[in-house]
């Protein structure tokens, strides 16, 4: 006669009564994610917004000469606006905008043969701004720099 043995299934380790039970590799994985991500929202932006409100000394220096100007920027948001002094009592609007360090305005001096916009680009770093290489229609080619004052 034959005797058929069968095994009863493992029992369940023993544990003590209150102890947690064991994660699974998903709860551990879903665990670091979520304190991965917790410490990503934390860190501070890499980029932060720069403010430039305020009264800054404008240098040009191009092909022709130098040219010192007064520029008043109010910011609101990344929304630039302003006037600027170009000298002989001309005092003009200008408007752009700044995104993280990078600033960008724009204003237009009036002329005989029709309106000339003069663009301006640069880094914002602090107190300065260090302008990109331009072309500014009749002061010619050359770089800017801006001081807040």
């Amino acid at each position: 006669m034959r005797h058929s043995s069968i095994s009863a299934p493992a029992a369940a380790p023993h544990r003590a009564a209150g102890a947690p039970a064991r994660t699974t590799g998903v709860f551990s994985a879903l665990s670091i994610v979520a304190l991965t991500f917790s410490f990503a929202l934390a860190a501070p932006a890499a980029h932060a917004q720069s403010d430039v409100s305020g009264v800054w000394e404008i240098h040009l220096d191009t092909q022709i000469g130098e040219a010192s100007w007064t520029a008043t920027f109010e910011q609101d948001g990344d929304a630039l606006s302003g006037e600027i002094d170009i000298g002989d009592r001309t005092v003009l609007p200008l408007e752009g905008k700044v995104e993280g360090a990078s600033i960008d305005f724009t204003f237009i001096v009036p002329d005989l043969d029709g309106d000339l916009p003069i663009t301006l680009t640069g880094q914002v770093d602090g107190e300065t701004i260090a302008g990109d290489e331009g072309n500014f229609v009749w002061y010619g080619a050359g770089r800017w720099t801006g001081a807040r004052k």
